[in-house]
């Protein structure tokens, strides 16, 4: 993995570990189930595994920027998790989550072009704090402050000096 790479992907897990903390606040009725789900048998793992009042198990995949990239890794998620439902002889209803703060607009329309049933959640911009992410720059305007002679020769005073011994 390059190091660019390693450091989006630790971006990734930080931004994903908060929102995972704050689960309740942003899904409420849903439980977390696992970070790092993986699957048996497979080098597979999900970012985050939940579960709602329904009984409706999601799998999720953070991205900073979500593309084709998220489509395939969610994909090959929920197929490992319901041929793992399935070997237990259990039934749930298994869902893929996208979550990012921007989505390529293809991404978009072929979960809804194709009807994948995977949701697409767009993260709250305050989570880019908690993965370092850089915001848009901002202007930032700094006070001037006079110097003491421009200061004194406003207020018409003469500026005071003592000697020193």
């Amino acid at each position: 993995m390059t190091r660019d790479r390693l450091v989006l992907h630790e971006r990734e897990c930080r931004v994903r570990d908060y929102y995972a903390s704050e689960l309740t606040q942003h899904r409420p009725g849903e439980l977390l189930i696992a970070r790092e789900n993986s699957f048996d048998g497979t080098t597979v793992r999900a970012d985050m595994r939940t579960i709602d009042r329904n009984n409706v198990t999601r799998l999720w995949e953070f991205k900073i920027s979500a593309s084709y990239e998220a489509l395939g890794q969610i994909l090959v998620y929920v197929a490992m998790a319901r041929r793992a439902e399935e070997a237990a002889g259990a039934e749930c209803l298994i869902r893929g989550v996208i979550a990012a703060f921007k989505f390529k607009p293809e991404l978009v329309y072929t979960v809804e072009r194709l009807n994948l049933s995977i949701e697409l959640v767009t993260l709250p911009p305050v989570l880019t704090r908690a993965g370092a992410i850089p915001t848009v720059a901002e202007s930032r305007t700094f006070p001037e402050i006079p110097g003491q002679s421009g200061l004194l020769a406003s207020t018409g005073a003469e500026p005071y000096q003592q000697e020193t011994t």
